[in-house]
């Protein structure tokens, strides 16, 4: 079966304007992203999905793959699916965010292999443990419990589960935003409307789960996370990259 990664690049950033070409130590950021991405073992393709030439000249301009997708685009999943109407030959698409600098290769083999091996596979994502009270307090992380089996049961931006008496759990599961799908789930996740939940919590992910469709949880250690969305985030980067 074939696996291609797919990095969703979107110039027109409200927060940071021209974001993917922003300079991480010589680099554009998106080059970085890519880097990251082409070292894991279990990707048979990477490619770079943009909404603008720029993005794109830089990306063919090193050596990498880049397509042009539009700019109407609402997500990094409409973007994949616009993308796989004209890629016939992958199996198995991994959705890898443009901004996540620090994206570990070993994480994404883990998740391709874990998916791989389940004969039922629909959906699948990334996750690590926290203990951290400010993390798990903060509506900017996305937690999540699972069944028994990982299998995803709910996720939120509130900390979940709590104990009985309202207080956190000494440590909890947080949200790594890394997706892969199986080509099947991928057109029909794209044909859904905004669920409920969704709505409400405003994660994409939720209307998966509400019409139906499983989402297999990677449970993954030593996760290191950057990604940049404020000129603050752009100078720890450039930081850890100019050391």
């Amino acid at each position: 079966m074939k696996v291609t990664g797919c990095i969703p690049s979107r110039y027109a950033s409200t927060r940071l304007p021209g974001k993917p070409l922003c300079d991480i130590g010589g680099k554009p950021m998106v080059i970085r992203v890519v880097e990251q991405a082409t070292q894991a073992k279990s990707l048979d393709d990477v490619v770079v999905l943009c909404d603008d030439e720029r993005i794109l000249d830089a990306v063919n301009g090193a050596g990498y793959q880049a397509v042009l997708t539009s700019e109407q685009c609402a997500s990094g999943t409409d973007r994949i699916a616009e993308y796989m109407r004209q890629d016939e030959s992958t199996d198995i698409f991994v959705n890898m965010q443009g901004d996540e600098i620090l994206l570990n290769p070993a994480h994404i083999d883990q998740l391709v292999g874990e998916f791989s091996e389940r004969k039922d596979a629909e959906m699948g994502t990334l996750a690590h443990w926290e203990s951290s009270a400010d993390v798990l307090k903060s509506p900017a992380t996305v937690k999540l419990v699972t069944s028994l089996g990982n299998r995803a049961l709910y996720f939120s931006r509130n900390c979940i589960p709590v104990l009985q008496s309202g207080d956190f759990s000494e440590k909890a599961l947080v949200h790594i935003g890394v997706y892969i799908y199986t080509r099947n789930t991928l057109a029909k996740f794209n044909q859904l409307n905004q669920s409920p939940l969704e709505m409400i919590e405003k994660l994409e992910q939720l209307r998966a789960l509400e019409n139906g469709i499983g989402i297999d949880v990677t449970i993954v250690d030593n996760y290191q996370s950057l990604s940049i969305d404020t000129e603050d985030d752009l100078i720890k980067a450039r930081e850890i990259f100019e050391g």
